[in-house]
């Protein structure tokens, strides 16, 4: 066994409902999902956020990961996200985040479901935590704490919703993940055996 396959994939923001319900769905590529750099390239981008009239937010961004090539592991499991580095001058300055799951709603208070084209209104969100989180704050679209498995693949993906709320005087500039002082950085972690 080694080392699964995996990919980040933004979801369009009007991706239908429909386009997301079912698990062989959510691993097909769906129209204009581009996948995401780990590195420098193509990042999840949240725009321009115009703080010149006071604090402002981002627009939506819905993140999805999946695993294409499970390499002869069986269990794909504990997911955790946070902002491992947030070179933010204001404190009020954070990510919000909301976990989303797929088709079901089997634990209501763990996650929501997708919403086309949503705007902040559309979920319940929280403050992305700047360390490692403890335990699972991120489950997959069938919402159990495992990814089941099908052949070389998993047909379950994680994904979830986030912006930038921006503080009022907050220093301007592109924020992107390795330009220094200006850098926000996510991690993604999870176990597989």
């Amino acid at each position: 066994m080694g080392e699964p396959v995996t990919q980040f994939r933004l979801i369009p923001n009007d991706t239908a409902e429909v386009a997301l319900n079912t698990k062989a769905k959510r691993i097909d590529v769906i129209g204009g999902t581009s996948v995401l750099s780990t590195g420098g390239g193509n990042e999840a981008d949240f725009g321009t956020v115009d703080i010149s009239s006071g604090a402002e937010n981002s627009d939506v961004i819905t993140v999805m990961w999946n695993v294409t090539d499970v390499d002869g592991n069986t269990v794909l499991e504990t997911f955790k996200l946070w902002l491992s580095s947030n070179d933010f001058d204001i404190e009020g300055s954070v990510i919000k985040v909301q976990p989303l799951s797929g088709a079901d709603q089997v634990a209501e208070d763990d996650t929501e479901n997708y919403t086309v084209d949503a705007v902040i209104g559309d979920y319940t969100w929280a403050t992305m935590v700047e360390a490692e989180p403890e335990a699972i704050n991120l489950w997959p679209s069938d919402e159990a704490t495992s990814m089941g498995v099908d052949g070389i693949k998993s047909e379950d993906a994680v994904f979830w919703a986030m912006y930038a709320a921006i503080a009022d005087g907050e220093t301007t500039g592109t924020y992107a993940g390795t330009t220094a002082d200006y850098e926000l950085q996510l991690s993604f972690k999870y176990s597989y055996s």
